[in-house]
């Protein structure tokens, strides 16, 4: 009875994710992780991590839109994954402000954009006709951030162009203005966007509220702006504890039913978050 239970358990878990490579416009692979919707599909989602992450990061968030009706796939961006995250890191090996030198070069990098790029566009061919429901939307998380404003089509430093077309655009710890963005590079940007921080999410050249700047900068029609109570960085890239992981799933989840219905000034409301809409 136990063996069986385990192979049910192990057969289950293979079935709500499936590791998938995609091959990409300049020859080279894409590695990800496919999360099937459970029921009906309302919709593909395209989830992008931050400097030196992998596919299988933003799991949490990929679970949770699996889990109501989504096909969520997590793509890995090798250009500006953990062997770079490290060979960066060795080139300020013993400073103090190592790290932080380390990812402002790699958010410098129009290479490793591009090669993102490339990588999202990959996913979202794949996913074409795989879901009954034709919506789509982009989330990223730090460097997957930025790479989901700039295919939204906002302004920045690195002289890249490429936009991407989805319905909706939701943008976690996004950095503002700085070597990537100048100032009001959002602006430019037509397409439903929430841009989601928290009151520790320290930037790369200051405290959180630089972050802000972002959604003062859109225009009005279909922008929210959320700001965990206490939530740092990482939370949006783990989920963070029980309480962050609900506002940050659950908003992102309202705000995507809010563009779908053509509803985006009924704004998410909970404890712990507080939104701001136009």
């Amino acid at each position: 009875m136990r063996l069986a239970l385990l192979l049910l358990i192990a057969t289950s878990a293979a079935q709500a994710q499936q590791a998938q490579t995609f091959r990409r416009v300049d020859g080279q692979n894409t590695p990800a992780m496919v999360f099937p919707p459970t029921g009906i599909c309302h919709g593909t989602a395209i989830l992008s991590h931050g400097a030196g992450g992998t596919e299988r990061g933003l799991r949490y968030m990929a679970e949770h839109l699996q889990s109501k009706g989504w096909l969520a796939v997590t793509v890995g961006h090798a250009e500006s994954g953990p062997d770079v995250l490290r060979a960066e890191l060795m080139k300020s090996f013993g400073r103090r402000e190592g790290l932080r030198d380390g990812l402002g070069r790699m958010l410098a990098d129009a290479k490793a954009f591009n090669a993102r790029f490339n990588d999202i566009q990959a996913a979202l061919d794949w996913s074409k006709g795989r879901c009954s429901n034709p919506f789509t939307a982009l989330i990223g998380h730090s460097m997957g951030a930025a790479t989901t404003l700039l295919l939204a089509g906002a302004n920045n430093r690195l002289g890249l162009k490429t936009q991407i077309a989805f319905n909706a655009y939701v943008a976690m710890s996004a950095q503002g203005v700085g070597a990537l963005f100048p100032k009001d590079a959002w602006t430019p940007i037509k397409a439903p966007v929430y841009v989601l921080t928290g009151t520790k999410d320290q930037a790369q050249n200051g405290d959180w509220t630089t972050r802000l700047a972002i959604y003062r900068s859109l225009p009005a029609g279909c922008a929210w702006q959320g700001v965990i109570e206490d939530a740092n960085h990482m939370a949006f890239g783990r989920g963070g504890n029980a309480e962050e992981k609900e506002l940050i799933t659950g908003s992102v989840s309202a705000f995507l039913s809010a563009v779908k219905n053509g509803q985006c000034n009924r704004v998410y409301k909970n404890p712990g978050i507080a939104m701001l809409q136009k």
